[in-house]
């Protein structure tokens, strides 16, 4: 099964959808962001769900991710900035599911083998020339094989640009391990998650899956 990760929520109303449409990640971004959630928010969010919730951060400093996790009850983190393996190690022991990105415009698929043994998944995102993230913007999927090399021994997840009307063109082409969608699923307000578009993403990635069993 695909694992599909739903990001950048800030309304529990959303989160209830993600959860009733089966969802198995959502994401609570804590770097800068228009769909940026503060800790008390965040904590009440992640109460509200049986779901696995991961903490999107961007070279907060272990110590912060660490302290973040703990107040809003995270099970996983996603890792956006120049983390070391080491810093990746110390979370993962720490019994978080630890998820490193990288960008398929900025580095090379080389790069994820550093992490053998640091994290759970590699994350491949677009990213965008001086910032961290892909602003909904997807890259060269010619290029996944190239990552799923580099990340040999972790699970990939693809993300940049994913919505309803393509998934199933990269899961066809590609098989990734996970997707990860955000903007794709909004019409509207950064982080106002538009409930249609979700049931419509996880609809057709469980398409997916079920074709190929």
């Amino acid at each position: 099964m695909t694992t599909v990760k739903a990001c950048g929520f800030t309304r529990a109303e959303d989160v209830a959808a993600a959860e009733r449409l089966g969802v198995d990640w959502i994401g609570l971004v804590f770097a800068p962001s228009k769909r940026r959630v503060e800790v008390e928010q965040a904590a009440r969010l992640r109460a509200g769900t049986r779901l696995r919730c991961m903490g999107v951060f961007v070279d907060a400093g272990i110590e912060k991710v660490r302290e973040t996790a703990r107040r809003v009850g995270l099970d996983g983190v996603q890792l956006h900035g120049v983390e070391s393996p080491e810093d990746c190690r110390r979370l993962r022991d720490e019994g978080l599911f630890v998820v490193k990105a990288f960008s398929a415009l900025m580095e090379r698929p080389g790069a994820a083998a550093a992490y053998k043994g640091a994290v759970d998944a590699v994350l491949v995102d677009a990213g965008v020339p001086g910032e961290r993230g892909g602003r909904g913007q997807t890259f060269r999927w010619q290029d996944i094989p190239e990552w799923r090399k580099g990340a040999e021994g972790f699970f990939l997840w693809i993300a940049g640009g994913l919505r309803p009307e393509n998934v199933q063109e990269l899961l066809r082409g590609y098989r990734p391990d996970g997707v990860d969608v955000s903007s794709g699923i909004e019409t509207g307000v950064p982080g106002v998650k538009d409930v249609a578009r979700m049931e419509e993403f996880v609809r057709k990635v469980r398409e997916w899956d079920d074709g190929t069993r």
